[in-house]
């Protein structure tokens, strides 16, 4: 056994005994040599937990969204001048699609594969960007499938799907799905361009009462469970 620079040979440990060292791979050039040395390493991601099915919607969906983000010119020539990270907030490659496909799955299970990808690309349009929304009528999506995901986007006479006017539009609507007496928590994450010192509580004021913390406040996670 050894810790650091010490080795200790008469601290005896059982046969059965396994240690498995987890690491981010973005954290693999500062790791400790001779730490990465006593392991027999093996690199795993997302991808490896998919099925072939579940790949298969992955393709599906990556064709989606680059189609979306390539915009078409004169002569329908494309021009590859935006990125999916620019039309989808937090895009990761490596993550965003295969970690969404999964979840959908799992929540809907028994949904047949036409389903999960439509479930799939409203989730998608839930974190696309407002500009990138629009930009997607002018894209190599078909004309008909970029209008319709515009009028799930932007609420209409017709639609009205997702909220994305102002916070408490957002906020309403979740109430009324899940139900005002719901007692179970709410985890939402909303992605905004507005200024970070934007008065939140103002914002909500009128339909409920809030209370709000910043983060950077807390020190430590005791802190905040402590609030």
């Amino acid at each position: 056994v050894a810790l650091g620079a010490y080795a200790n040979p008469m601290l005896y440990v059982n046969k059965t005994f396994r240690c498995i060292l987890v690491l981010d791979e973005s954290k693999l050039q500062k790791a400790d040599p001779p730490l990465l040395n006593r392991f027999e390493k093996q690199k795993m991601s997302i991808e490896d937990m998919l099925t072939d099915e579940q790949r298969g919607i992955v393709r599906d969906l990556n064709t989606w969204a680059k189609q979306m983000a390539t915009l078409v010119g004169k002569n329908n020539i494309a021009r590859q001048e935006f990125t999916l990270q620019d039309l989808f907030i937090g895009y990761d490659p490596e993550e965003t699609l295969q970690s969404l496909v999964i979840d959908v799955m799992h929540k809907h299970e028994g949904k047949t594969r036409e389903e999960i990808v439509s479930l799939c690309k409203e989730s998608l349009i839930a974190i696309a960007s407002a500009d990138g929304i629009v930009r997607a009528t002018k894209s190599a999506m078909e004309k008909q499938e970029s209008l319709r995901w515009k009028l799930v986007y932007f609420p209409s006479a017709e639609s009205n799907n997702q909220h994305h006017d102002h916070l408490a539009d957002y906020f309403m609507a979740l109430f009324f799905e899940v139900g005002v007496g719901n007692p179970d928590p709410l985890l939402v994450i909303v992605n905004t361009f507005s200024n970070i010192n934007t008065d939140v509580k103002k914002c909500l004021d009128m339909i409920l009462r809030v209370q709000v913390d910043k983060l950077s406040t807390f020190r430590t996670e005791a802190q905040l469970q402590n609030r």
